[in-house]
């Protein structure tokens, strides 16, 4: 009698690192779409995000969340539309979250056309489609690559990124605490 234990998918510690790994990718890139879309708009730099490291950690969960979704749908009109509506619809939940718990509005779209309560707007939506069509096309294929290939640098990228992010957000709750 076969062993059941091994016809099943094993989740491995390197594989939750590399999805740690994308994680702080995707923030990452979060953070330098805010950035370069505040200069085009202000013409200087804009900080981005509440915590110290250039990371946006929204985008992170936003980006697994979608990988999720999309394990097995990858048509890109499909993709495009139910992860504008996914992230906009966790866009307005996060922004009354975040404020309920830290008292701060992070982000404001009042003075964009097209929003709802400054909190989201078509804008926004129509770009967290496109960002999430890459995701799913190019960013995340890109990732798996290099777990495929380089399995422990993927590991131990996934460990720095997770222990920096969860060391700036542990300070960064301490000092909006103070």
């Amino acid at each position: 009698m076969a062993d059941s234990d091994n016809t099943k998918k094993s989740v491995s510690f390197p594989l939750i690192s590399s999805y740690a790994a994308e994680f702080a990718v995707c923030g990452f890139v979060g953070w330098v779409y805010e950035i370069t879309l505040m200069y085009i708009m202000w013409h200087q730099y804009v900080h981005r995000g509440f915590l110290h490291i250039p990371v946006l950690p929204i985008y992170g969960f936003f980006a697994l969340i979608l990988l999720l979704i999309f394990r097995k749908h990858r048509n890109t009109l499909f993709v495009f539309f139910v992860s504008m509506a996914v992230t906009t619809a966790g866009e307005l939940i996060s922004s009354y979250i975040i404020e309920a718990v830290i008292h701060k509005q992070l982000w404001t779209y009042h003075m964009w056309r097209f929003n709802f309560q400054g909190r989201i707007a078509l804008y926004s939506s129509l770009m967290f489609g496109v960002l999430s069509v890459l995701l799913v096309k190019a960013v995340h294929p890109l990732m798996r690559y290099f777990y495929k290939k380089a399995p422990k640098l993927s590991t131990a990228f996934g460990i720095i990124c997770t222990v920096m992010i969860l060391t700036d957000f542990a300070l960064t709750i301490k000092e909006l605490s103070a």
